[in-house]
This record gives structure tokens, sequence and C-alpha cells, in this order.
């Protein structure tokens, strides 16, 4: 039986989900005061919302995915059993694995797990690797190995 693969949170992934807002509010600062000060309060309220949004998914970031990557916590595991997705909290079994992809999207790749019949996640998984430490195509090639040769121990 080969080891058990453990892939860890991406602490860059989770550095730039918080960066990425914090532009967007620096950005948008600067017309909430302007409208505030001239007493458009539709103007103000409505960029104020947008801010209290983008918050809302900082904090998102810095919760579920931040603070895991710091503690060095596992996103995506690979062991005898099948595949455990931390991140989506979705666990495989290899027997109902039919064939493994990688598909690449705009802002990360997707691991695509072809299941054999329909389970309660459909006929096809998608695992998304962005939050998953390390590059994806080196994911896809040790998942890729991992099923071959659980594929041939059965």
């Amino acid at each position: 039986m080969p080891q058990p693969i453990q892939l860890r949170y991406s602490v860059n992934s989770a550095l730039l989900g918080i960066a990425l807002p914090l532009v967007f509010i620096a950005i948008t600062f600067n017309n909430l005061c302007y409208s505030y000060l001239n007493q458009n309060n539709i103007n103000w309220m409505l960029i104020a919302g947008a801010d209290l949004l983008l918050l809302s998914y900082m904090a998102f970031v810095v919760i579920k995915r931040l603070i895991p990557a710091l503690q060095g916590q596992v996103a995506l595991e690979l062991n005898e059993k099948g595949i455990n997705d931390y991140v989506h909290n979705i666990a495989i079994e290899w027997s109902y694995v039919k064939d493994l992809e990688l598909e690449y999207g705009r802002n990360a790749a997707k691991l695509i797990v072809d299941l054999k019949h329909e389970t309660e996640y459909g006929t096809q998984v998608v695992i998304r690797l962005r939050w998953v430490k390390g590059k994806d195509s080196e994911i896809f090639d040790e998942a890729y190995t991992y099923f071959e040769e659980v594929k041939g121990l059965n």
C-alpha cells in the first residue's frame, strides 16, 4: 500500500485572498470619504456596504484559509481509502473513481474526478487546487500516480 500523501493549505493563496479585498477597500476609501463629507448619503452607504462585504470576505478567508495554513493543516489528502478534500469537506473512495484529469481555469487549476456511477456528488467531482500548497501540475501528477498505484492493487 502506498504511503498517504498530505498536501497543506497554501499560505500564499490565503494572503492573496486577503490582499485583494484590501486593495479594493483602499481604492473605495477615498470615494467613501468624499461622499460622506459632501453628504451624498446614497453613495457613501453603497460604498460602505460594499466595503463591509469585502471585510466579511476577508474575515472568512482569515478564519477558513489563513489560520489553517499557518497551523500547517492538511487541505488535500490521498490515502488508501480515497481522496479527502478538507477545504470543501469532500471524501471520495478510490473504488468510485474512474479517472482523474487536470483542468486549468482562470485563477486556479481543478482536479476533475470522474466517478464510475452517480453518487451524492454527482458523476464528476471538481476539486479546486487554489488553496492547496504546491504547483498544480505536480499535485495532479502525485494524485494520478497514487490513483494508478491503488488501482493496480485492487
